[in-house]
């Protein structure tokens, strides 16, 4: 009897652990194209996530217009180029999904065009649905340099300033639920960077491939 109700509370543990596993994870994928007076845009991406770390790749082939002079002065100008069409894959490192909306980051690992190597990428998705009555699915994306500062701030009238490198948290005094937010800020965009609601997004035209996101 006993062996018997070891079995059967090991049983239910199991089918509990089984249940929980996939509710907590989360996953976004699909692939399309669109056509616009530049060119064709073509996008590739699978990602999943559960328990807090993320994997997946995006894959971008983009007519983009590349400027002939060095504004940023990082040595990318190329007089030689103007409008190309230009490849990217990029290794996932973040995703965050909210209802049937999500937002994919992570590097750009290789391109056609050097310059693009080691920026963030940001790929925000919607799912519309499925069937012929569903809205259209949407998409948006960007493409961010790097902005980690290469200098200290510090009061050029002290030879010692006890304010560099020092931290805090700004919380509401009068709540003790208040998390607080942190004076350190981290310079790398990813898919927390934004709020998912403050995307613009482009719709899919009928017809050109399917986004599937899965919370």
């Amino acid at each position: 009897m006993k062996t018997a109700a070891r079995l059967s509370l090991c049983a239910l543990v199991l089918s509990i652990f089984v249940l929980v596993l996939p509710a907590s994870a989360q996953s976004a994928s699909g692939a399309f194209h669109v056509v616009t007076e530049d060119g064709t845009r073509n996008v590739e991406f699978n990602a999943n996530s559960n328990g807090g770390s993320a994997s997946g790749q995006i894959k971008l082939s983009i007519p983009v217009t590349i400027p002939d002079q060095d504004v940023d002065d990082d040595g990318s100008g190329d007089p030689a180029l103007t409008m190309t069409t230009v490849s990217l894959r990029i290794d996932v490192d973040c995703l965050r999904v909210q209802g049937n909306r999500a937002a994919l980051s992570g590097e750009v690992k290789d391109s056609s065009v050097s310059a693009y190597v080691g920026r963030r990428m940001v790929l925000t998705v919607e799912d519309g649905g499925e069937g012929s009555k569903a809205d259209p699915d949407r998409y948006t994306w960007g493409q961010y340099r790097s902005t980690a500062a290469s200098w200290t701030a510090s009061d050029a009238e002290l030879l010692f300033d006890p304010g560099v490198g020092l931290t805090w948290i700004a919380t509401d005094f009068e709540r003790d639920d208040d998390a607080g937010v942190s004076s350190v800020h981290s310079s790398v965009v990813d898919c927390q960077s934004f709020p998912l609601s403050s995307y613009a997004l482009e719709s899919l035209p009928s017809g050109s491939g399917n986004i599937q996101v899965r919370p």
